[in-house]
């Protein structure tokens, strides 16, 4: 910027250097002020992205902990699966077992059968208290588990059948023996 100071007998004219003094003072102050706004409101931003920076490490805090979580109940739930279906094929093997000497051991494979039936039951009862578990923890198992529960019921209904097919046998036997010992 180029100023034009009148020229005066000992120099320069005193009013137009002072003016310009001032003009100048006036315009650095609006300056001044002006960058002060400016960095209160770049301070302002820092502090908010500070802030949400802080909010956003606490919530990937909180998911890292829900993701720990999560996987805890996963392979919790793994193994109530794995137990789950150890238990059907020892149920399932015994009725199978039980069918097979029923004729010789029809007292002891009714037995058998309640007992089976009762461990049945408790895993039917386990599969729902685990349903209930895992519908918390995640859908994803849903299919599973019910396909599980399926295949108990139909275990059931299948020994239910066998043991009304063996009262039967039982029956045709008793009369088949009273008929060759009359």
């Amino acid at each position: 910027m180029a100023v034009g100071f009148k020229k005066s007998l000992f120099g320069f004219n005193c009013d137009d250097v002072m003016q310009y003094i001032e003009r100048s003072q006036k315009s650095f102050a609006e300056k001044e002020k002006d960058l002060a706004n400016q960095v209160e409101e770049l301070s302002k931003s820092l502090d908010l992205s500070n802030e949400n920076y802080r909010k956003l490490n606490d919530e990937k805090e909180l998911i890292a902990k829900k993701l720990a979580d999560f996987s805890e109940k996963y392979e919790e739930i793994e193994r109530l699966s794995e137990n789950i279906g150890k238990l059907y094929l020892v149920a399932q093997a015994n009725a199978q077992a039980i069918m097979a000497n029923s004729e010789k051991n029809a007292n002891l494979a009714n037995s058998e059968v309640e007992k089976n039936i009762s461990a049945i039951n408790d895993a039917h009862e386990s599969l729902d208290s685990l349903r209930k578990s895992v519908i918390q923890t995640s859908n994803e198992f849903l299919g599973e588990i019910d396909g599980l529960i399926s295949s108990l019921n139909e275990t059931k209904e299948t020994i239910a059948a066998n043991i009304a097919s063996d009262e039967e046998h039982k029956n045709q036997f008793n009369e088949v023996f009273r008929t060759l010992t009359k």
